[in-house]
């Protein structure tokens, strides 16, 4: 008789944008970093349909999904495994970036200039896959072991 398997650890489903404008990334700065909108998806909803949600609630942009910029599966230092899809996308409205997050995790939205990625810009699942997005808008899926991999880059 075979081994009782182990439980797999939980997977949390997430997904958020890519938004480009002139020499800027649109940014959300909570928990002491700055990173790209994102958030859970929720029942029933598709990812594009949650990047697209999660912008306008952390940023106040509304935006409209032009197309998968890249997708990262990271094992987190509690063992968790985080599935995240991020979309390009482009603003449907000329307005400044201002947090309407209803969980009240957003303490700022902006667009940071595309120079400071890797050093305000600092996780490593969000910097490398954006890099190599942003030097041939090709969309890859990444793989990252946060248990034994460092979380940041170190520029």
């Amino acid at each position: 008789m075979a081994a009782p398997r182990e439980a797999p650890a939980p997977h949390d489903l997430a997904a958020g944008v890519v938004v480009i404008q002139d020499d800027g990334i649109l940014a959300v700065y909570e928990k002491g970093r700055w990173g790209l909108p994102k958030g859970g998806s929720e029942p029933g909803e598709f990812f594009f349909e949650t990047a697209s949600r999660e912008a306008e609630e952390e940023t106040g942009v509304p935006v409209e999904v032009q197309s998968l910029a890249f997708t990262s599966e990271i094992r987190g230092p509690d063992r968790r495994i985080y599935l995240q899809r991020f979309y390009h996308a482009t603003p449907t409205e000329d307005v400044e970036p201002a947090p309407s997050d209803p969980d009240d995790e957003i303490e700022e939205a902006a667009y940071l200039p595309l120079s400071e990625l890797g050093t305000t810009l600092t996780y490593r699942p969000r910097v490398e896959p954006l890099r190599e997005w942003l030097r041939d808008r090709k969309p890859r899926h990444y793989t990252y072991d946060l248990t034994s991999e460092p979380s940041h880059v170190d520029e």
